[in-house]
């Protein structure tokens, strides 16, 4: 199964940048160090805009949770969403490093893989810099179901089609947008990095959720995260699977994505 060079897109900036080192250490004409760093903001600006894409989720109804596998996903409820934008991509280096100026991932030599290692009020801190805040988990499963009830959106396809995951990531991050899209044009819903949500957790809150725009428990000590990442298996990759982080710790397999309201 041929799949696209992994290390391509995240590497062109690096390669950029170690050619601008050695033509400085080489003293060579200044011009050209000119064009390297002409070449470089190109490069970057061209992928910003790019990974500021976000999709439109309409509003409307969905299934949200599903029954017999694990209690916190139960029970499988109809709530009615109003419509949201999510971004189409989960937030890169590239584009962390350019709001909060740091990066602090851990596999940080990837300028287009996901950040990570960003605590929960890191990751609600960027969306909003951006006037965008971090979706609520009834818009995070609706936006990875895009619209299907199955386990996985894309029903008899191979998982290899769709997701960084255990068997296939290399034990590490890797550039966003390199699998399929599901229906609403997004990409790595599943696995990558687990991707930070607004709401507490709470194990028994599909059990009381409002059926209109549940936003989660009022208080709580763990956040929600959801959509697997590179180092689990499939089972942990399903739209429906819920885990939980403390919000003030930093892990290496957790990123995020933002969202923000759809005007009326």
């Amino acid at each position: 199964m041929n799949f696209p060079n992994r290390k391509w897109l995240g590497g062109m900036l690096v390669i950029g940048l170690s050619l601008l080192v050695v033509a400085t250490a080489q003293a060579v004409d200044p011009l050209e160090a000119l064009e390297l760093l002409r070449q470089k903001k190109e490069f970057e600006e061209k992928e910003l805009k790019r990974l500021s894409t976000m999709q439109k989720i309409p509003a409307g109804e969905f299934v949200m949770g599903r029954n017999g596998v694990n209690k916190n996903e139960a029970p499988a409820r109809t709530v009615y969403l109003d419509a949201f934008y999510i971004d189409t991509y989960e937030v890169t280096q590239l584009q962390y490093l350019e709001v909060m100026k740091s990066n602090p991932s851990y596999f940080n030599e990837c300028s287009l893989c996901p950040v990570e290692k960003v605590t929960y009020y890191q990751a609600a801190e960027y969306c909003s810099k951006l006037g965008k805040r971090l979706p609520t988990e009834a818009e995070w499963e609706k936006a990875a179901r895009a619209g299907t009830q199955t386990t996985y959106h894309w029903g008899k396809d191979l998982i290899d089609f769709y997701a960084w995951y255990g068997n296939n990531s290399g034990g590490r991050t890797q550039p966003v947008g390199q699998r399929r899209p599901n229906a609403f044009g997004l990409y790595d819903m599943t696995g990558n990095v687990w991707e930070w949500v607004a709401d507490w957790y709470s194990r028994d809150y599909y059990k009381t959720a409002p059926a209109k725009n549940p936003r989660g428990p009022e208080t709580g000590t763990l956040k929600s995260v959801r959509g697997g990442g590179w180092g689990v298996p499939p089972e942990l990759q399903a739209h429906a699977y819920r885990d939980f982080k403390e919000p003030d710790t930093r892990y290496i397999n957790v990123g995020f994505r933002c969202a923000r309201d759809a005007k009326p």
